[in-house]
């Protein structure tokens, strides 16, 4: 017989244990919170578009010609996302010009990132300069993307934090990375997310990049619920939410329209709110459990996560701007026998791949905690696809926990925790599934947790590797 191994302790039915619920709400514990004007919703100003990442960067050595295609690389993966980019040359083994140069990267405004190419190894010493200049900053860090193009450099002495380090001809993939990583940082600190609760409006600021938390009262929630108007549109979301589906077990119209009443109450306080996520203190709800609605948010790369669960929605956050994939948050389980991890929820995106991704086979079954029959859905998994498990700890200093897995099966009836969707995930990275913590872990399609491992060492961000044997990033 097969051993399961459940962690309960929170009071609700979701199956976390007690240590992974503290952990969860201590994310808000804190937070100082500015009472907001209680309003009706009215919409704010036009929102401003996000800007991306203010980048400097300086080629270090050898004359134009050879750093002509370093800088059309960079260039190039700059323009694709849409990140602003200077390069400045620096030829010269003069020391006091190099601590110039220091000086002018790192004025006012500062900069959201440099990048150093070393080109030459002759003039490492002048890289050494500019990164001690860096770290020696005060306030927010500046994170450094360091490439040693000239293959002679050994790579070794700069596998440390705050910097993402590339060595010889590396990988357009690579490159744009360490541009990517830097641009996620810039994109979260003008984020902001809602959390709805039986709480008056107040707002805080996250430790995790100055995230904006705002408290929406549940009753606004509630009212524009009931106030919702099924029309064409919310018929057409309903059909290809139906048309969709492989199967439709015992689900009611009734429950299709309170499910798109609560897409439709969602969508339009993030619209007047110009939020750019959501959680909610959902259970025990009734019919105003927003299910269908956080899945298809999800697929669209609207971070939405039950049950107020701050942690898990900057985890969402995260992996949307490193890898534009949505993230399923789950309740865990382990089985001791196999050694494998079980993850269900009921919010799981169909599109796990992004929102420009196929779809997941999928069905919509009722709710699995209680018995009023409203909508939430099952999506199966594809087999031996890679998956990374990632939960982030908001807190002040930020903490990470990171997993490698595979998909091993995604079970038509759940065999173990009871939520609709329940994918069996084997961990490649571990010798014991059971080192495997955390309550609400985000999982993520795909093979990213080395990827997630260097955004950690570039902003340092403390990796919780328990049992974890692996060299740290490069």
């Amino acid at each position: 017989m097969r051993g399961h191994s459940h962690r309960f302790g929170c009071g609700c039915d979701c199956g976390c244990d007690r240590r992974g619920f503290l952990t969860a709400i201590s994310a808000l514990g804190g937070l100082v919170f500015t009472p907001l004007a209680t309003g009706s919703g009215s919409p704010r100003s036009a929102p401003a578009a996000k800007r991306h990442a203010s980048i400097r960067g300086v080629l270090i050595g050898s004359d134009a010609a050879d750093a002509e295609p370093a800088a059309a690389a960079l260039f190039q993966h700059a323009d694709r996302l849409g990140v602003a980019l200077d390069l400045l040359p620096l030829n010269t083994a003069d020391a006091e010009q190099a601590q110039a140069l220091a000086r002018l990267l790192l004025t006012e405004p500062r900069p959201d990132g440099l990048v150093l190419v070393v080109l030459n190894q002759d003039l490492l010493p002048q890289a050494d300069i500019l990164l001690t200049a860096a770290q020696k900053l005060r306030g927010p860090m500046v994170p450094v993307m360091l490439w040693l193009a000239d293959p002679a450099v050994s790579s070794e002495p700069y596998r440390r934090e705050g910097l993402y380090t590339l060595h010889g001809s590396a990988e357009p993939e690579a490159i744009e990375y360490g541009l990517r990583m830097i641009n996620t940082g810039k994109l979260l600190r003008q984020c902001t997310v809602l959390g709805f609760d039986n709480r008056q409006p107040s707002e805080a600021t996250l430790p995790y990049f100055g995230v904006k938390f705002r408290i929406i009262p549940f009753e606004r929630y509630a009212q524009e619920f009931e106030a919702a108007s099924i029309d064409q549109d919310a018929r057409q979301w309903i059909a290809q939410l139906t048309d969709g589906a492989d199967q439709r077990q015992g689900i009611t119209d009734h429950a299709l329209d309170n499910a798109v009443r609560a897409h439709l109450a969602l969508q339009k306080i993030l619209e007047e709110e110009q939020a750019d996520g959501l959680t909610m203190n959902c259970l025990r709800r009734g019919w105003l459990k927003p299910c269908m609605s956080f899945a298809a948010m999800n697929g669209q790369l609207t971070p939405a996560a039950c049950e107020m669960d701050v942690p898990a929605l900057c985890t969402m956050l995260t992996g949307k701007f490193l890898f534009q994939r949505p993230g399923f948050m789950h309740n865990m389980a382990v089985e001791t026998e196999r050694n494998h991890y079980y993850a269900s929820h009921c919010t799981c995106p169909t599109r796990l791949y992004g929102p420009e991704g196929p779809e997941l086979p999928y069905l919509l079954r009722r709710f699995a905690h209680t018995n009023e029959g409203s909508c939430a859905i099952q999506v199966f998994w594809k087999q031996g696809d890679p998956a990374t498990l990632v939960r982030v700890y908001p807190g002040g200093p930020a903490r990470m926990d990171v997993y490698a897995g595979r998909v091993f099966a995604s079970h038509p009836m759940p065999p173990v925790g009871g939520c609709t969707t329940n994918v069996e995930v084997q961990l490649l990275d571990r010798t014991d599934a059971m080192m495997a913590v955390g309550h609400h872990n985000v999982l993520f399609c795909g093979d990213f947790a080395h990827a997630f491992r260097q955004f950690a060492q570039l902003y340092r961000i403390e990796l919780m590797s328990t049992g974890y044997e692996g060299p740290w990033p490069v």
